[in-house]
C-alpha cells in the first residue's frame, strides 16, 4: 500500500498547522482578554507581570545560548573521519564560569520573586488609602464574601472601591480552592482550616473576571466570580444598599406570591434579608449550621451551604458567575439547576427537588416564575421616599432610640468609638458639633437630619439617605443621639 503521508505533504500540512500554533500562541497572550494576565487592572498584577516578564527574558537568553552553544558544538566537532577527537580531561576556567553564571541568573531569578512573595504576604499597605477588609470563603462551588466592618455578607461578586488596597483573608469551608482574579492578582490557594492573604488594587471601575484555579471537583470548571470594582462614592452607594430595606411589593402580586414560595422552599437554604439590624453575625451562625447539618447525614440531610441573596436583582450573573442573571436563565435555573451547571448541592438535597423522578423542582411553571419575579425584584428601596415608623410612648430619648434603630441609622453610624461601618461614629457627636461650626449641637444635628450633605467629615463621603421624618420625630432623634457619649 502506497504511503499517502509523502515528505511535500507533510511539509504543506506542517505550514497551516504552525501558523494556526502561533495565532493560538499569540491570541492567548492578548492584554484584552477578560482573564489574561498580561491585561493589568492594578499595581499587584503589574509588579507579577513584570517579574514574569523577567523570568521569560531570562530564560529566553538562557536558552539561546545553550542551544546555540549545542548546535555551535554540534557542527564544529562533528566528526568527519575516523581519527579519534583529541581528549580534553577539563578546563577549570570553564568550569568555574559555567557555574558562576547559573548562579547569578538564579540570584537574578530568585531575589525579585522572594520579594515579590514577602510583599504580598505582608498584607494591603496601609499608606495607599483605607484599607478595606474581606474575608473570602471557597465553597462547592461558590465564592462567598463577607466584609466585617461593613456587616456585610454576598455571594460570587465582590463589590470593592477603585484606588484603595483591598485586603482578602482566604480560606474554604470543604475542599482546596483557589482564589485569582488575572487582571488584579495571582492566584492564591483557598485551604481549609489554614488562612491565606490576598490583596489587590484595583485602578479602573469596570467588572474583572475571577476563577477558582484548583481543580475541586466535577463543577470546577463553572466555579467562577467577578469583581466589581466602583469609584468611591459607587462603592459607599452600594454599601449603604445592601443595608437598605427592598422595595416593597403589591398584596396579591407575582412577586409577593413568589415571596411566600421563597419562604417555605428555599429560604432555609438561602438567606436573603442581610440588610436586617444583627443579620451579618446570624448569617454566619446559619452557615455554620448549614455546613454542620449537612456533615451529620451527607447523603440525606436537606440543608446545604448555600449563597446569600440579600438585593438579588443587583447581581450580574447567577450559576456562580456562568450565566447572564435575566429572567429566562432564572427560571431556567430554578427549574433545573443541572441544566445549566452539573453537581449543584441544591439539587442534591433541598427537599423541592427529591419529589420527581428526574429531579427538577416540584413546582408549577407559574410557581416557579414567581419566584423569578420575586428574587429579580429584591432591590436596595430609596430610603428618602420611606416615611419613618410611628413611635409613641416613653421620653422623647426613649423614641429617639427606637427611631435610630428603625430607620437603620445603626447600619451605617457606630455606637463605638472605636469601629467605623459606613458613616463616623455618633459617640461624643454633641460636643464634636461645636467644634465644627458656629451652630449649636441641636442646630448641627438638625440640619445634618434634614439635609445630609451640609456638613461632609473629613474622610468620609455624601452616602447619607435619611427617610421622610416630622420635626417631632427629629426632635426625639435629636434628643437621643446628644446623649451619646
Amino acid at each position: 500500500m502506497q504511503n499517502w503521508l509523502t515528505s511535500s505533504k507533510l511539509t504543506k500540512l506542517a505550514l497551516p498547522v504552525l501558523a494556526l500554533a502561533a495565532t493560538l500562541f499569540i491570541a492567548a497572550c492578548s492584554p484584552e482578554h477578560p482573564q489574561s494576565t498580561f491585561g493589568y487592572a492594578g499595581p499587584v498584577a503589574r509588579d507579577q507581570g513584570n517579574l514574569f516578564l523577567l523570568i521569560f527574558w531570562i530564560a529566553v537568553a538562557v536558552f539561546i545560548i545553550v542551544e546555540g552553544g549545542i548546535i555551535y558544538i554540534a557542527f564544529r566537532y562533528r566528526r568527519r573521519d575516523d581519527k579519534i577527537p583529541k581528549q580534553v580531561h577539563g578546563n577549570t576556567k570553564l568550569e568555574i564560569t559555567w557555574t558562576i553564571i547559573p548562579s547569578l541568573v538564579v540570584a537574578a531569578i530568585a531575589v525579585p520573586t522572594i520579594i515579590g512573595i514577602w510583599e504580598q504576604q505582608r498584607g494591603a499597605p496601609t499608606d495607599m488609602g483605607d484599607v478595606l477588609e474581606v474575608e473570602a470563603i471557597g465553597h462547592r462551588w461558590w465564592f462567598e464574601f463577607r466584609y466585617p466592618n461593613q456587616e456585610i455578607v454576598t455571594a460570587n461578586e465582590l463589590h470593592v472601591p477603585t484606588g484603595r488596597p483591598v485586603n482578602v483573608k482566604l480560606s474554604s469551608q470543604d475542599v482546596i480552592h483557589s482564589f485569582w482574579v488575572p487582571k488584579l492578582a495571582g492566584k492564591v490557594d483557598m485551604v481549609p482550616l489554614n488562612d491565606n492573604l490576598v490583596w489587590f488594587i484595583a485602578d479602573e471601575p469596570g467588572i474583572y473576571d475571577g476563577q477558582c484555579a484548583e481543580f475541586c471537583g466535577i463543577a470546577h470548571a463553572h466555579m467562577r466570580f467577578r469583581v466589581i470594582a466602583h469609584e468611591e462614592d459607587g462603592f459607599q452607594e452600594w454599601v449603604a444598599g445592601m443595608r437598605t430595606p427592598p422595595v416593597p411589593f403589591e398584596a396579591g402580586s407575582a412577586e409577593a406570591q413568589g415571596e411566600l414560595l421563597f419562604a417555605t422552599n428555599c429560604k432555609t437554604c438561602h438567606t436573603n434579608d442581610s440588610w436586617r439590624q444583627d443579620a451579618y453575625s446570624l448569617e454566619i451562625q446559619q452557615q455554620e449550621s448549614r455546613w454542620n447539618t449537612w456533615l451529620d447525614d451527607i447523603e440525606n440531610s436537606r440543608l446545604v451551604s448555600a449563597p446569600n441573596l440579600t438585593h438579588y436583582s443587583q447581581r450580574h450573573f447567577l450559576g456562580s458567575g456562568i450565566k447572564e442573571n435575566s429572567r429566562e436563565n432564572l427560571i431556567k435555573w430554578i427549574t433545573d439547576p443541572d441544566s445549566i451547571k452539573i453537581g449543584t448541592a441544591m439539587q442534591a438535597h433541598a427537599a423541592a427537588y427529591q419529589e420527581r423522578e428526574d429531579n427538577k423542582i416540584n413546582l408549577s411553571n407559574q410557581e416557579v416564575e414567581n419566584i423569578a419575579d420575586y428574587l429579580l425584584a429584591l432591590e436596595p428601596g430609596d430610603i428618602s421616599q420611606l416615611v419613618a415608623p410611628a413611635i409613641t410612648g416613653g421620653t422623647p430619648e426613649e423614641r429617639g432610640e427606637q427611631l435610630f434603630v428603625s430607620i437603620g441609622c445603626n447600619a451605617c453610624h457606630s455606637l463605638d468609638a472605636d469601629t467605623t461601618i459606613v458613616g463616623p461614629s455618633l459617640i461624643g457627636i454633641a460636643g464634636r458639633a461645636g467644634t465644627r461650626t458656629s451652630l449649636s449641637a441641636d442646630e448641627y444635628l438638625r440640619q445634618s437630619i434634614n439635609d445630609p450633605g451640609a456638613f461632609i467629615v473629613d474622610g468620609f463621603t455624601n452616602a447619607m439617605v435619611v427617610p421622610k421624618i416630622p420635626p417631632n420625630q427629629v426632635d426625639d432623634l435629636i434628643a437621643y443621639i446628644t446623649t451619646l457619649e
